[in-house]
């Protein structure tokens, strides 16, 4: 996200009006040709943009908004998907344009539900998440498969989800064209010169017509602006984080201070207790072996009194007081 607003030389093909203008234009669609047959491992003869919203099919249903949607010469039709920020349910969002762009293809009246095949590219600038199970890596593919043996459902619906924010590797690094395709598409922005490592065909297009200058100004100044409002949204959640994460804290130490307090006390009249407890449990043993020594000390000197002895050598045999003694006469 930090290289989104650094264009210098290349534009950034993660803006939306720049991955349009590489991607979804006709005198660029030799570039998306390229990547389509590379990601799907297929050969394509010819395709052809088709609308990019797909209108619900009654007044209450939701239409779909497509990056970029083509259909080869064949049939198949190809989605192909950008997404900056991350979102919840990013893989329901790419199931939900798959089946939408199926049942456009349903004929009005009998059908045998045979289908041409729909195929989704989405390109992320974000990790996916660990539920959807990719076990690794950058590149991603889905299809329907038995879950059991692997065996495969249908190939006529497959996904493949690409993971640029994420893509660390150098282009020596690189062991695919996905992946110098994903090295590319993360280091445009922020490469100051041509690189050297546009040998291919594909790539050295790329370059060409990701530069900045080789657009034109309509689509420049689109560009621009498309940037000042991405700019000024990342200023806005950054404001907000900063905003919230402060009060956070703030609301944190009240809350830690609150629990400690109350914690403090609960523990204080938890020792307080014991503390007493013990101190109860001395004193009453003290008590009572001063009772039993008071209680032995006035036997001895009953006897004592019978043997005649005076009150005074009593007294001084038992440590009880004359007035004690003389009670007990």
């Amino acid at each position: 996200m930090e290289q989104l607003f650094k264009p210098k030389l290349y534009v950034n093909p993660m803006v939306d009006v720049a991955f349009k203008y590489l991607f979804g234009t006709e005198k660029n669609k030799h570039l998306l040709k390229g990547l389509l047959e590379n990601v799907f491992k297929k050969e394509i003869e010819e395709i052809t943009y088709d609308n990019t919203e797909q209108i619900g099919e009654s007044v209450d249903a939701r239409n779909a908004y497509f990056d970029v949607v083509c259909r080869s010469k064949s049939g198949e039709e190809f989605i192909v998907e950008c997404q900056v920020r991350p979102q919840d349910f990013f893989a329901e969002r790419a199931l939900f344009y798959v089946s939408r762009v199926i049942s456009s293809q349903a004929p009005k009246g009998p059908w045998d539900y045979g289908f041409k095949p729909v195929y989704f590219l989405g390109l992320v600038d974000f990790s996916l998440p660990e539920q959807m199970g990719h076990g690794g890596g950058y590149v991603h593919h889905y299809s329907l498969r038995n879950d059991l043996t692997g065996g495969v459902m249908t190939d006529v619906v497959k996904f493949v989800f690409m993971e640029v924010g994420p893509f660390d590797k150098t282009f020596d690094e690189c062991e695919s064209f996905e992946e110098k395709f994903l090295f590319y598409m993360k280091n445009l922005p922020i490469f100051a010169d041509r690189p050297d490592t546009h040998q291919e065909d594909y790539f050295n297009e790329l370059l060409q017509t990701a530069e900045f200058l080789a657009m034109d100004m309509e689509t420049q100044a689109m560009y621009e602006k498309r940037l000042k409002e991405m700019r000024d949204i990342q200023n806005v959640e950054n404001y907000f984080r900063r905003v919230t994460l402060a009060e956070g804290r703030e609301k944190g130490l009240a809350e830690g201070r609150e629990k400690g307090l109350a914690e403090g006390r609960a523990e204080g009249r938890a020792e307080g207790r014991a503390e007493g407890r013990a101190e109860g449990r001395a004193e009453g043993r003290a008590e009572g072996r001063a009772e039993g020594q008071t209680f032995k000390a006035k036997e001895i000197a009953g006897r004592l009194l019978a043997m005649g002895l005076t009150v005074k050598q009593v007294a001084d045999a038992t440590g009880l007081s004359p007035e004690e003694i003389r009670a007990m006469q």
